[in-house]
């Protein structure tokens, strides 16, 4: 799975799409029937004193049926903090997917969990 990057109000940066593509390819790992990758690097500059705060989205789509999407995203100060926040939470949610019934790798078959 090769993810899609974009960068809104930052310059892009092959080192930022490097760390982007290695959280990716940890994700696959977890989740080998993920198709999609789209991260949205997003920086904004709030009060008078020009803080820039950083939002990281991450949005997967694929799995073993159609509707599959998970999309997480985090805030910080920090670009690589919100990046690491953002992947976590998709990271443990596809985690705690694969242990649920219907999750990742479990086939139903008539209405049967098969695994």
């Amino acid at each position: 799975m090769m993810p899609q990057v974009t960068f809104r109000g930052i310059s892009p940066s092959p080192t930022i799409v490097d760390v982007v593509w290695k959280r990716a390819r940890k994700l696959s790992e977890v989740a080998p029937q993920l198709q999609g990758c789209h991260v949205v690097l997003e920086a904004s500059s709030h009060g008078s004193q020009r803080r820039v705060s950083y939002r990281v989205v991450v949005h997967l789509t694929g799995g073993t049926t159609a509707e599959t999407r998970t999309t997480r995203q985090a805030e910080s100060d920090n670009l690589y903090v919100a990046m690491r926040e953002a992947f976590d939470a998709a990271r443990r949610q596809l985690a705690a997917r694969g242990r649920s019934p219907r999750g990742f790798g479990v086939p139903v078959v008539g209405g049967l969990h098969q695994g």
